[in-house]
């Protein structure tokens, strides 16, 4: 009986964990988008979980991890090694112009998008 309880526990994880998974899960680009859409000077714990799947994905373009890596660093805007590797991607002939239009976003940020940003943002979640 407590094994069959424990597992009924592990159940709301595993769902929430899946779903996480599944955002992120060919569609990076647009799972960053939404979590910039929304941020407030950083990302939420949650967040900070969910770019950390996308950094870890070995199925994420070297893009998209250096797009998920810089926003899960990111305190009020986007510093240090990360204002460098958004720079070359945004001048990468190989980048998508998804990654390049988040890049251009990203490196911009100062605590939270502009209104300009949130609508770029918006065309990469839809």
């Amino acid at each position: 009986m407590k094994k069959f309880l424990a597992g009924l526990l592990i159940i709301p994880f595993l769902i929430v964990a899946m779903i996480s998974v599944a955002q992120a899960d060919g569609s990076a680009t647009s799972t960053m988008a939404n979590i910039a859409m929304h941020l407030n000077h950083y990302p939420s714990d949650s967040e900070k979980k969910t770019l950390e799947r996308i950094v870890m994905d070995d199925h994420a373009t070297a893009g998209e991890k250096a797009l998920a890596g810089a926003l899960m660093r990111m305190q009020h805007q986007i510093g240090g090694a990360d204002v460098k590797k958004l720079r070359a991607l945004k001048a990468d002939d190989h980048a998508s112009d998804d990654e390049k239009t988040l890049a251009g976003v990203l490196l911009g940020l100062n605590h939270q998008a502009t209104a300009m940003d949130k609508k770029r943002l918006q065309t990469l979640s839809d």
